[in-house]
């Protein structure tokens, strides 16, 4: 279950905002997430609308879901937290996958902060999704903690493309992020001599004629409205975005 959650397909977003953008009105926002698979990684990129943390229950209009499709969390613990929409078009939750008889908390109640990935798996292909929520006013104050020695399943938070390489968090050697493509594969992204960067094949010509060479390129973007998951082979720590 974990490796074919892993290997699912990212979304591809654009965001529309509503409300005064000013210091003292709120800007409110809507997501339109392409969904053309069954399983997508989504972000988490608002606050609930009263400016607190977003419920699991606010974040997807219900509407855009249909009965038997799930949203799983995974949570710090190492473990997934599954919530169906039910015939009466609610979420709620299911057993973790990993384990059996843990209570979950109700899908109105469990908060889920920006920069969080989630995944979306569906009955049955479906079209796209609404993602609802308030703009942050303040930017700053979005981090994503990277659990140590493991991975995290984070999201890009913001309604922009993010380049991996202006980030400035305490990355190391060794550490990955693998985003999920929209053709239902993934793409690896490793941390080496200070940049993000992946191996690519490129066509060179020598005497003998052309080849193909795998060469490690710098560059790592997330897009709006994606998710990722991030292996950390040390210590904790945080993404400021």
């Amino acid at each position: 279950m974990k490796l074919r959650l892993m290997i699912c397909a990212a979304a591809a977003s654009t965001a529309l905002f509503a409300g005064d953008n000013d210091a003292t009105s709120p800007t409110y926002a809507v997501m339109n997430v392409t969904n053309a698979y069954t399983d997508t990684v989504i972000a988490v990129p608002w606050v609930g609308l009263d400016g607190n943390t977003i419920t699991i229950s606010n974040l997807v209009n219900s509407t855009t879901i249909a009965s038997g499709d799930k949203l799983y969390m995974y949570g710090a613990d190492g473990k997934w937290y599954a919530y169906t929409k039910n015939a009466a078009g609610n979420l709620e939750g299911n057993t973790t996958i990993s384990s059996e008889g843990v209570t979950i908390t109700d899908a109105a109640v469990q908060t889920v902060a920006r920069g969080t990935g989630l995944i979306l798996q569906r009955a049955s292909v479906g079209g796209n999704i609404l993602l609802c929520g308030r703009v942050d006013s303040d930017s700053t104050s979005v981090s994503t903690t990277l659990a140590a020695n493991g991975k995290t399943l984070f999201a890009n938070p913001t309604a922009s493309e993010v380049d991996m390489n202006s980030m400035n968090f305490g990355a190391a050697a060794g550490d990955l992020i693998i985003v999920p493509q929209s053709n239902g594969g993934s793409v690896q992204y490793s941390y080496k001599d200070s940049k993000w960067g992946r191996v690519v094949e490129k066509e060179f010509e020598d005497d003998w004629g052309p080849y193909i060479e795998q060469v490690w390129t710098e560059g790592c973007v997330i897009p709006v409205g994606t998710g990722a998951w991030y292996v950390n082979g040390g210590s904790a720590k945080a993404i400021s975005w």
